[in-house]
């Protein structure tokens, strides 16, 4: 018994299904108290709902017995021409014989009485030592304005008016029930209103009704008209004056709205809501009065419904804590062997995550689950280090997200691709070639990668797929194989970083005598395929398409400092850009011209800027002749044409040629006064801009190369003038 004791960890989870049944206990316990509230709740809204509807009614039969009250003094007075005297004398025996009826007033149309009186309108309602006799005349009380008159006599019908203070007659709260008489004409004719009689109900007496009826300890019931005013209430300022809705905004509680349009809308009903007195979790059951189309609620505190299921959920409770605290000794004798080989596993999973994989749980030395555990453990963490040795090690040839890609996608390596928008980043240094064809291997590649360093580090902060390094060369896009919808500013934003980084590159290359480095970038937007793209012994993750071969014919017109960017990639991005010049060039296989944007900065998150740079040639004391040649894909054409160097700047210089040259041709020009020595100097560049001077041709070349004895032999041409110095 002892060794399966020590060799299964079922026999310990055995233990712990006591835990199980105290799970299961208090799901018993949960469900049997819940059940047991649905019961009350279903028993409290079933006589909540008959109480809101007996109170209801027997209010609808007090206001149906009012009502009888001046629909049969209508019937009289339609049928019967009655004097002052009896007509006063029927008024107040109705007054007197009606506990319920407040009030009651006979308004006759203008001079409808008499011929000779104009208002008569005899009211007599209780007083403390009566029933009291009062004449309703204009001016002191214009009846026919009023609303328990003028609404009955325009709608011709029976009407309940709204809760008023009845200033100058009754003197109190309280609500009419007023039914038009006719004038007796002969059949056929239209009926004429001859007056209204009205029939008060106090509120007063309605609210002592209503707060006569008990619900439960301290429930309680109101009234509401249809627009939601208070008619009865148990906190008396809250009657006329406040209604349900403007409770609702005062103390925040959206659910008192909803009751409200609830109890206006429906015939009955039953909901949950704060108490508008205590503030206690109560449920409404509400009912319609029809004569009114008031709404009467009943509120019960939810506390008083709940009391004894609460104290007997109590005891359970108390009882089942006892029984927990038994269980809990046992469970942590059986944890505690459990948990001390997991807790150093869970450690172990912790270095994991941060990166640390020199793990060793040797010392596990069980024959259990646990052991088992461990020892796969430990498997996962060899196998985890040789999957980073492969992601370190692809991730110096290919970009994180393509290095996931295979080795997290089962089609990773699937050859094969897709039609995508994308941004395309092409930069190249100016005259690298010349530059180091006298600099041994090893300087070569140390000058090299100290800019194609800082170049890599930019493009990967942008999220850039490096597709190709083709010696000083970069081909690069955005927006695959993550998309990324900001590709065109992220591309360009990228560009103006890597151009400005220029500076700190060539102050390291001037610190360690190295040549000073000039590049140019050009970023094009637009549909090409991207995919693995190769054979099943090899493959890459890249672009093609005619936007890549259109991207590097961009990048051929740039000079030195330059960011040029096509006219897709301006579209997307005009209002984030800023540009100092727009280029119009013909490309080979391109009809027409095309529009290139020389830009120097770019807004919104990204905001990068170029430094200004005065890069404006100045005049030489005397002009220096040299030889120009034109290139062809960097191999000389033809013989060499006459020119005169004019102007001098670090970057540019003006010549005046003896024959004709075309904007943006590639040339070679070598300084006559040093190229019969050793090693004579030679530069290169690219003509920006030409014009015609007579029998000779002008022409700016931003120049990509200058060798140092070219350089200081102009500089000390100018120097004298202007003290040029290279930036």
């Amino acid at each position: 018994m002892s060794t399966i004791f020590r060799a299964s960890i079922a026999v310990k989870i055995a233990l712990l299904v006591l835990g199980g049944t105290l799970l299961v206990f208090a799901l018993v316990l949960s469900y049997s108290y819940t059940y047991s509230r649905t019961i009350i709740r279903g028993e409290a809204e079933e006589s909540a709902s008959n109480l809101a509807l007996a109170v209801a009614r027997r209010i609808e039969q007090e206001f149906r017995a009012v009502a009888k009250i001046p629909e049969g003094l209508s019937c009289v007075l339609e049928t019967t021409d009655l004097d002052e005297e009896s007509l006063v004398g029927l008024i107040g025996s109705l007054v007197e014989q009606n506990p319920e009826v407040f009030g009651c007033a006979v308004a006759f149309e203008p001079y409808a009485f008499k011929p000779s009186v104009e208002f008569f309108c005899p009211y007599i309602c209780k007083t403390q030592e009566g029933v009291r006799l009062t004449q309703l005349a204009p001016p002191a009380y214009n009846y026919p304005q009023l609303d328990w008159y003028h609404i009955p006599k325009v709608k011709k019908t029976p009407v309940w008016s709204h809760p008023y203070f009845d200033e100058g007659g009754g003197n109190i709260l309280m609500t009419t029930f007023s039914v038009p008489f006719f004038a007796r004409s002969d059949k056929g004719a239209r009926r004429q209103v001859r007056g209204v009689i009205t029939a008060d109900v106090s509120l007063e007496w309605l609210t002592k009704l209503v707060s006569s009826i008990r619900v439960g300890k301290s429930g309680y019931c109101f009234i509401i008209s249809d627009t939601g005013t208070f008619i009865t209430h148990p906190r008396k300022e809250f009657i006329t004056r406040e209604s349900i809705f403007s409770l609702a905004e005062q103390y925040n509680e959206p659910r008192w709205r909803t009751i409200g349009r609830t109890m206006i809308r429906r015939q009955s009903g039953f909901v949950e809501a704060r108490s508008l007195i205590t503030g206690a979790d109560s449920f409404f059951a509400f009912a319609r009065i029809p004569s009114t189309r008031w709404a009467l609620a009943a509120v019960f505190p939810q506390s008083e419904l709940f009391s004894e299921v609460a104290r007997l959920h109590q005891i359970t409770v108390m009882v089942a804590f006892a029984g927990v605290l038994m269980l809990l000794l046992v469970s942590l004798m059986v944890a505690r062997s459990i948990a001390r080989p997991l807790r150093r596993m869970a450690d172990a999973a912790e270095k994991v995550a941060q990166g640390d994989l020199d793990l060793d749980l040797s010392d596990i030395r069980r024959r259990d689950e646990v052991g088992r555990l461990a020892e796969s453990f430990m498997h996962m963490t060899e196998g985890l280090k040789d999957r980073e040795f492969i992601r370190d090690t692809f991730g110096r040839y290919l970009t994180r997200e393509v290095v996931n890609r295979l080795l997290e996608s089962k089609d990773g390596l699937r050859l094969g691709g897709e039609s995508r928008e994308i941004s395309m980043l092409m930069s190249d240094l100016r005259g690298f070639t010349a530059l180091t064809a006298q600099m041994p291997p090893e300087s070569v590649i140390a000058f090299l990668n100290r800019y194609l360093g800082k170049m890599l580090e930019i493009l990967l902060d942008h999220r850039g797929q490096i597709d190709e390094i083709i010696g000083d060369g970069i081909l690069a896009f955005f927006g695959a194989p993550e998309t990324l919808e900001d590709h065109p500013a992220r591309a360009v934003a990228c560009a103006l970083k890597m151009q400005a980084a220029m500076d700190e590159i060539n102050a390291l290359n001037e610190r360690d005598g190295f040549p000073h480095l000039e590049m140019g970038v050009a970023v094009n937007t637009g549909d090409v395929v991207v995919g693995n793209i190769g054979s099943e012994r090899r493959s890459k993750y890249g672009a093609v398409g005619s936007q890549v071969n259109f991207t590097g014919r961009v990048e051929s017109f740039t000079v030195g400092g330059q960011v040029l960017i096509s006219h897709a990639t301006y579209q997307r991005i005009a209002d984030l850009v800023s540009v100092r010049n727009v280029i119009e060039v013909e490309m080979k296989g391109v009809p027409g011209k095309v529009s290139l944007y020389d830009v120097s900065g770019i807004g919104g998150s990204f905001a990068v800027d170029l430094p200004r740079r005065d890069d404006t040639p100045q005049p030489l004391k005397e002009r220096i002749e040299v030889a120009v040649y034109l290139l062809d894909q960097k191999i000389v054409a033809g013989t060499g044409i006459q020119a005169w160097v004019t102007h001098f700047s670090p970057t540019s210089i003006r010549l005046v040629v003896a024959d004709r040259i075309r904007q943006w041709e590639d040339v070679r020009i070598s300084a006559t006064d040093t190229a019969s020595k050793p090693g004579g100097g030679t530069i290169f560049g690219k003509v920006t801009a030409v014009s015609q001077a007579g029998d000779y041709c002008e022409a700016v070349v931003r120049c990509t190369s200058i060798p140092p004895e070219v350089y200081k032999m102009f500089r000390a041409a100018v120097i004298s003038r202007e003290g040029l110095q290279r930036d």
